[in-house]
């Protein structure tokens, strides 16, 4: 296989955000809020009551007059009040002016901030007014201390517009459930948040998905994002003399404020709420029920008959989380009865968050559907056919994968399977012999079977079932299975290695689509340095993102605030993988956490297209150019010559 090595590190310029977050935090003084892209002018803040930044507001309003009209459709769900208020304010415009008005008193010694984001636009072109904040005091202080971050999904790493940041003075754990915030902020596009009207002190910093718009946390019912340290904003004035005047003018000293603390990088999740219910209960068959639980149920769960006396008459199959199971009715009386009254017990919360074992009662009813009959004449000799049931497989007839088993599910639970009555061949074999295989029951799933096998590349191959090789438990055989299948061309594939640096603990490697739902193809583990890697891959584009698996169960988990536990951290290899036929692709991936979680993935064939387009349309420009002038220039030289004229 051709190799193709890359050596990839994490960049540590993380462009936009970083930046962004540079003026957040590193701005000397924030003055009015000015420009707009030359070609779409937006309005011009030309005068503010009370002026910008200004202290011992006593009013009921702000008022912001602009050059023109703007329109203010936008600016009532956009507004950011800080501290927030508990009525939202009511927004209106007079000829080119914006106003607030307040519908309550608001704080005394306090900074208050209005951000308006970009919901500010002219009346004509709507051009917006970008990042639009307005302070003013109503002490004699101004308060001008910062706070800014990021907020991002700590599952995928994506940033997350429109969170609620908030900044507690109270410390108590119990604060975010039951006091509103003391400062409010919100999202943009780019996950960034800034507070700049902090007063001293110390302060907690969450992030909520707050649905329903009350400022307090629901536990389990919203998204939370928090910080493990505690907040003390602060501010610096650092000089910085210019080394090349001498003199007097020497004593100009040039500098910037630098505020504390650093960026905070906040990774929101959903905190696992144990609260129990059924979710779902079906009878689509007579002898088939299914409950789907909100949550895992315990091994106090239990079902019982209610309406008739009967004894081992169900089996049950859960599935591998224990949130939904099958029940296959055995009983053949039990299954003919229209409705089955059933008690179901598991393990649910009361009002003080107590487990207790609750008991539902419920009626499970079928129906059958109205059949229409098709009927046929028939010879008296012919015999009914015999019912059987049918493999499902997932056998493909030309280019069947390398790396796959095959595996085989059958409809309802097996009570006998002669697995020596499945045989596999090499096609071209004209003795006939059976290849070596062993058929074993899937673990991951019920009712499935897999074949594994070191399959040849390019390889011809016969599967077989023999008739009644199968029964399930209502004693129906399986009918006969004959298929004929070749494996994929080994030169098809494409092969990624991955060479890690800095790993520390257990990590779990996972392909995946180059999609935004990012679907698991295949998941590899490892716990040391060095290279891993994914074969047998088609030749498309896939992601790489790895999980910090702290408690080495296998899967990503969600934090806890109640437990103080941040969620398992993850990383993304920062280029979108092509997969060539015949092709390793090779990376070098150092694995030391990245505190800014930066996720920027690089589509290297996708930029080479638009670079290809953009150099075509180029040519075409300048082609069309030489076009127009040439007619000039066969013109100029008739009149060098003298023809023409």
């Amino acid at each position: 296989m051709v190799r193709a090595k890359q050596a990839l590190g994490f960049p540590l310029v993380f462009g936009g955000v970083v930046v962004s977050l540079a003026i957040y935090s590193s701005c000397a003084n924030q003055g009015m809020p000015t420009g707009g892209p030359k070609d779409s002018l937006p309005p011009v803040l030309v005068e503010t009551s009370p002026v910008m930044r200004g202290v011992n507001f006593k009013g009921k309003e702000v008022r912001l007059t602009f050059n023109e009209y703007v329109i203010p459709d936008e600016v009532s769900e956009a507004l950011v009040v800080s501290p927030p208020l508990s009525k939202r304010p009511t927004i209106r415009t007079k000829s080119k002016s914006l106003i607030v008005g307040f519908n309550e008193e608001l704080k005394s010694n306090a900074t208050y901030s209005l951000d308006f984001k970009d919901a500010v636009a002219d009346n004509n072109e709507r051009n917006p007014y970008r990042g639009l904040r307005f302070l003013f005091s109503t002490g004699s202080v101004i308060d001008t201390l910062r706070v800014a971050g990021v907020v991002k999904n700590a599952f995928d790493l994506e940033v997350v517009e429109k969170m609620q940041v908030m900044l507690h003075r109270n410390l108590h754990d119990s604060a975010v459930y039951r006091v509103k915030p003391d400062y409010i902020a919100r999202s943009d596009k780019r996950g960034l948040f800034l507070f700049d009207n902090v007063a001293p002190g110390t302060y907690h910093l969450f992030a909520l998905n707050d649905a329903n718009s009350n400022m307090l946390y629901d536990e389990g019912a919203e998204e939370i994002a928090f910080a493990d340290t505690l907040v003390v904003p602060s501010a610096e004035f650092v000089s910085e003399p210019d080394t090349l005047v001498k003199g007097v003018d020497s004593l100009l000293v040039l500098g910037y404020t630098r505020f504390q603390p650093d960026p905070f990088y906040l990774r929101m999740f959903t905190e696992k709420v144990f609260d129990q219910f059924l979710d779902k209960k079906l009878r689509n068959a007579r002898h088939h029920l299914e409950f789907v639980f909100n949550e895992p149920v315990a091994d106090t769960f239990n079902v019982r008959l209610l309406n008739r006396e009967a004894k081992d008459w169900y089996l049950m199959e859960p599935n591998p989380e224990m949130d939904s199971i099958i029940f296959w009715v055995t009983d053949t009386l039990v299954a003919n009865l229209d409705t089955l009254q059933l008690e179901l017990t598991y393990n649910r919360l009361d009002s003080l968050k107590q487990l207790y074992l609750a008991k539902d009662t419920l009626h499970m009813v079928f129906t059958e559907k109205e059949k229409t009959e098709v009927r046929r004449r028939k010879k008296e000799e012919e015999k009914p056919e015999i019912p059987q049931f049918v493999f499902s497989d997932n056998i493909k007839s030309t280019g069947f994968d390398l790396n796959l088993p095959v595996l085989l599910t059958v409809p309802e639970p097996v009570r006998s399977f002669e697995t020596e009555k499945v045989k596999l061949f090499l096609a071209n074999d004209l003795t006939n012999t059976p290849l070596k295989i062993s058929v074993l029951p899937d673990t991951a799933a019920w009712r499935t079977y897999r074949i594994d096998f070191k399959w040849e590349p390019n390889t011809e191959y016969l599967f077989e079932i023999d008739s009644a090789a199968c029964v399930n438990i209502y004693g129906i055989s399986s009918r006969k299975v004959q298929k004929k299948f070749t494996t994929q061309r080994e030169d098809h594939y494409g092969r990624i290695t991955l060479d890690f640096t800095s790993v520390e603990g257990d990590i779990l490697v996972q392909l995946l689509s180059n999609s935004k739902e990012e679907k698991v193809i295949q998941t590899l583990k490892t716990d040391k340095n060095g290279p891993v890697t994914f074969d047998y891959l088609a030749p498309e584009k896939y992601r790489v993102k790895v999980i910090y698996d702290h408690n080495r169960n296998g899967k990503w988990d969600a934090g806890s605030f109640r437990e103080k536990r941040q969620p398992e951290r993850v990383a993304y290899l920062p280029e979108i993988v092509k997969v060539r036929s015949n092709w390793e692709s090779q990376y070098k991936w150092d694995l030391m956490p990245d505190p800014t979680l930066h996720k920027e993935l690089y589509d290297k064939e996708a930029e080479e297209q638009k670079l290809k387009k953009l150099q075509e349309e180029q040519r075409k420009e300048k082609e069309q150019e030489r076009r127009q002038q040439a007619p000039m220039d066969n013109l100029g030289r008739q009149f060098n010559t003298g023809g023409g004229f």
